[in-house]
């Protein structure tokens, strides 16, 4: 087994999580495992109380500077340093999780508040569905789309078929999807050798079914650090 670590999540996080990988002296591989198309982003005379956003992907349509004064509530500490770069002066991290998220924003805000809800095409029926249950009122809006990659990149099969992958990192259940559909049957034996790295219980169900890996660590929380933790060398 090398000190190889391929890395599956899309931009903008593919880069600084390549960066922190070859900080510990591993060997990083990207592999973005979906492709992520920015939608414009319309809520005509709508006036949110807050923002939401489920994750990091939907900062890219929120440039508009006239939101930037408006409360931004966001799922985690990746995303609030994306809403604050982007230019948010109020920006509010829940600890990781959607229903973390959701917590939050019924501790601080009280219905009918205005909540415009940031997401991905195909994400967030459920929590708008939860919000306005509860009497909120709320906009959802798709502000980017999401597609799988339907094959890896060439330096990570070459990797994988060298035997010189220690890990592979998935930090949702849709990049692990895409990756085990992309996966060539000849190279599946390979991942007896290999540790994969799972964000959430969920996505580690995703990795687990009908796949031998050679073992599958769970992040203590769904961030960056923990999931950099679970790395070879990284910590028991």
């Amino acid at each position: 087994m090398g000190g190889g670590v391929i890395v599956t999540r899309p931009p903008p996080g593919l880069a600084p999580t390549l960066a922190a990988v070859a900080e510990r002296g591993l060997h990083p591989i990207a592999a973005p495992m979906l492709h992520v198309t920015q939608r414009a982003l319309s809520i005509g005379a709508f006036r949110p109380d807050a923002i939401v956003l489920t994750s990091g992907q939907a900062v890219g349509s929120l440039t508009d500077p006239h939101l930037h004064h408006i409360p931004c509530y966001v799922v985690g500490a990746a995303t609030a340093r994306r809403a604050r770069a982007t230019g948010f002066a109020h920006v509010i991290a829940a600890s990781g999780t959607a229903d973390d998220l959701t917590a939050l924003l019924r501790a601080a805000m009280q219905p009918p508040a205005r909540l415009l809800l940031a997401v991905g095409q195909g994400y967030g029926q459920d929590m708008a569905a939860d919000l306005r249950g509860q009497g909120y009122r709320v906009l959802r809006r798709c502000v980017y789309a999401v597609r799988p990659a339907t094959c890896l990149p060439p330096d990570a099969l070459a990797a994988l078929r060298a035997g010189q992958v220690a890990a592979v990192m998935f930090y949702s259940s849709r990049t692990a999807d895409a990756f085990v559909a992309a996966l060539p049957a000849a190279l599946v034996p390979a991942l007896a050798g290999v540790g994969a790295i799972a964000m959430s219980d969920g996505v580690a169900a995703v990795l687990g079914a009908g796949l031998r890996w050679g073992g599958i660590r769970i992040a203590a929380r769904p961030d960056q650090d923990c999931m950099l933790a679970c790395l070879p060398g990284g910590g028991d």
